[in-house]
């Protein structure tokens, strides 16, 4: 039997938020992309150079290699994150970055504003209008996400789905790594968003639902297009959407997978002399291929659980929640724990464990997924119990944000780990090795007035769910 929503055009259940809900995600984005510029730091801007550089090639030089710049940062040389194939130098990552980065080059190159003139006021608007933008855009695809998972009955309780919301947007490695026009960091949005489109399907919340379907196509293409780190859970994703069985909506979801697809396809025939070659095999880079070994799944296994354990503990919180689902969102649950052990199962599998970084990097795609567990503390159980969790996971969100916060103003450039860096970054800042922030002059006052909007939108509807509801909600 065909669904009603199936029926191209025709309408079911609500498509989206209501107007006050849509209000309150505006305010939660603008708020948490502002806090992203602001914390966009030199340090960052630094250390990660070869991402400016392959957006300066596109754009300046118009070609896929990185030799020929001008700028003395951008003299990349074939060492750990480059390589030489064929006479060129090529960045050891996937496309899409570089390409999303391009996109918002152009329009500040034509207004005036370039690499070579102003290094680091242009690399941090290309690194705000990229990361920073999706990663915000992420959390608001977390937040509706989590608000379909919550308990019937508590259609307006926003409490534990902007819990989940901002423990992904600040409480997570996330926001550390927002300031970074980073593969990955793009690659973890890309993914969020696209579950979220797909959970909308599975829940019938959708009077385009071949929109939909077209859109979380492309939103899982450009996650690999992006990065390959989140393949195995992006083809997990792709598994949810062939479960929900909506056959009229396949050529959709194929069209749009393949649009995604198609930049980085170009981009390996271009450069590799094959379309189904990558970046990382091109290169020879053996230490991200799959390599079973059930002694580097053991080590691999102690080291991330230390590593989130010390920069995300909120990690764990939410699994637990993940657990309390219950079973008319059994299907979302397996679909959950399969995306997070299938990542789980390609990252403590190979060689390279992420270098220098703050907090387990390589756990990225990983955070937004775990995040939306919170969601199963929204289920019914007694005041008491109810007030205490949301006290505990509260405490332990905030602890989280702080942690990451350092992360984010200081850098995510840290050789220093597996150890716990917050101590040795507070001593910095207060010697007075604190970095620049380029954008924060313009942005901090309108993220003052941004966070103040969300806060008197969050007290007008605390009557409505903002608190545990009590039993029998």
């Amino acid at each position: 039997m065909i669904h009603e929503d199936e029926k191209l055009g025709g309408t079911r259940a609500p498509a989206g938020p209501r107007p006050g809900t849509r209000r309150l995600e505006c305010l939660l984005f603008l708020s948490l992309w502002l806090a992203y510029g602001v914390a966009v730091n030199s340090g960052n801007l630094e250390a990660f150079t070869l991402q400016q550089a392959g957006v300066e090639a596109y754009v300046e030089r118009g070609h896929f290699y990185l030799e020929g710049s001008r700028v003395p940062a951008f003299q990349i040389k074939p060492v750990v994150d480059a390589f030489l194939f064929e006479g060129h130098v090529y960045p050891a990552k996937q496309p899409g970055q570089f390409m999303a980065g391009a996109l918002a080059y152009l329009p500040l190159r034509a207004l005036g504003l370039t690499y070579a003139g102003d290094y680091l006021l242009t690399a941090a608007l290309v690194t705000f209008l990229t990361a920073s933008l999706v990663t915000a855009a992420a959390s608001v695809a977390v937040f509706r996400t989590a608000r379909g998972l919550c308990a019937e009955g508590a259609g307006r309780a926003v409490f534990w789905p902007l819990l989940a919301a901002l423990s992904y947007g600040l409480g997570s490695t996330a926001f550390a790594y927002s300031g970074i026009a980073w593969h990955d960091s793009l690659a973890a949005g890309y993914l969020a968003m696209a579950l979220c489109l797909l959970v909308r399907l599975s829940r019938g919340e959708a009077e385009r639902p071949a929109a939909l379907a077209a859109g979380a196509g492309a939103l899982l293409g450009l996650t690999v297009t992006t990065s390959m780190l989140p393949f195995p859970a992006a083809s997990v994703a792709a598994v949810y959407f062939l479960s929900l069985r909506r056959p009229r909506l396949l050529p959709f979801f194929v069209a749009g997978g393949l649009a995604g697809l198609a930049p980085l396809l170009v981009y390996n025939a271009v450069c590799f002399g094959n379309p189904l070659l990558p970046a990382n095999v091109a290169g020879g880079y053996g230490d991200t291929f799959f390599k079973p070994s059930w002694e580097n799944f053991t080590s691999k296994s102690v080291f991330y659980a230390r590593m989130l354990t010390l920069y995300a503990p909120i990690f764990w919180a939410a699994l637990a929640g993940l657990a309390l689902f219950p079973r008319r969102l059994r299907r979302e649950q397996l679909v959950l724990l399969a995306m997070l052990a299938a990542h789980a199962a390609y990252v403590f599998n190979i060689e390279a464990d992420g270098t220098c970084q703050w907090g387990p990097r390589y756990m990225l795609p990983a955070m937004p997924l775990a995040c939306l567990g919170l969601a199963g503390f929204a289920h019914p159980r007694g005041a008491a119990t109810g007030k205490t969790l949301a006290l505990v996971v509260s405490a332990c969100a905030l602890a989280s944000a702080l942690i990451n916060l350092v992360g984010a103003a200081h850098g995510a450039m840290l050789c220093y780990f597996p150890h716990w860096a917050v101590g040795k970054y507070l001593a910095e800042m207060w010697a007075g090795g604190a970095r620049t922030h380029p954008l924060a002059a313009w942005l901090l006052l309108p993220l003052c007035a941004s966070a103040a909007l969300l806060a008197r939108e969050l007290f007008a509807r605390r009557a409505h769910g903002m608190t545990p509801p009590p039993p029998g909600w």
